[in-house]
């Protein structure tokens, strides 16, 4: 009987266990030749964006009209709200944004700087040598899957890589498949979506390997997961056979 158990124990084992290379990233690093010039561009403007932006110059009255602030009120954790703290434009669905003098401005697709660049030239027809700094306020990506802490990712830039991600995630658990990890994006309304292989080195050369603004990052599981779960039953069945086996065997 107590063979009979322990051969059945070690079929379990044998069929759940992984190997060190199975969880490794960047297995080929030193085989790989990475390219100088630097894959990242800088993401477009998309709809349901959120952008801060802020219009100065040397005298801060002039450059007051363009700034379009919060109301005094409450924020979260009851805090009160600077009303001098500009609000958050975001992004209509036909791509546009209401600004305070300029009016409706087609941001869609447009890169920070671009947009930048065209308010600058926009309002120097009022002022002269306005200064404007657009930034994201809310830059995130959706971790789903085998991470340790699966949910959404804030960033407070736009320049987020895949391993940033993970790391934010609290790294993927052994049950993740890391040579074939989904990254789904959607720009100008067209979804797409790819596999990267975490464990190829040559992913830093790849268009996806820097996270766009709402991508959704999917880790598998692995068949071991499914088995696992599947045999938690019969697993703790044998743990107690083990357990009532040992103490009968002590007993004789």
């Amino acid at each position: 009987m107590k063979k009979i158990v322990f051969l059945i124990c070690i079929i379990f084992i044998i069929q759940s266990c992984r190997t060190q290379q199975d969880v490794l990233y960047f297995r080929n690093i030193n085989e790989i030749i990475q390219e100088t010039a630097e894959v990242y561009t800088d993401p477009g403007i998309q709809t349901g964006d959120g952008l801060s932006i802020v219009v100065s110059t040397f005298n801060t009255k002039l450059s007051e009209p363009f700034n379009m602030q919060a109301a005094q009120g409450m924020g979260s954790g009851g805090t009160a709200m600077d009303p001098r703290s500009p609000l958050v434009y975001v992004v209509s669905s036909n791509g546009e944004i209401e600004m305070p003098v300029l009016g409706s401005i087609n941001v869609l697709g447009k890169t920070r700087q671009e947009l930048a660049a065209d308010l600058v030239e926009r309002i120097s027809e009022y002022i002269e040598d306005p200064i404007v700094n657009v930034r994201y306020v809310n830059y995130r990506v959706t971790m789903l899957g085998e991470f340790n802490k699966p949910g959404v990712i804030e960033s407070s830039t736009e320049k987020l890589n895949i391993m940033e991600a993970i790391a934010g995630s609290g790294d993927m658990n052994l049950y993740a498949i890391r040579d074939s990890v989904m990254i789904i994006r959607t720009v100008d309304g067209v979804r797409t979506h790819a596999f990267l292989n975490l464990q190829d080195a040559n992913i830093i050369n790849s268009e996806y390997f820097y996270l766009k603004q709402n991508d959704i990052v999917y880790a598998m599981p692995t068949k071991s997961k499914a088995l696992d779960i599947n045999t938690r039953p019969l697993t703790v069945a044998l743990t107690v056979l083990g357990f009532a086996t040992a103490i009968i065997a002590l007993f004789r």
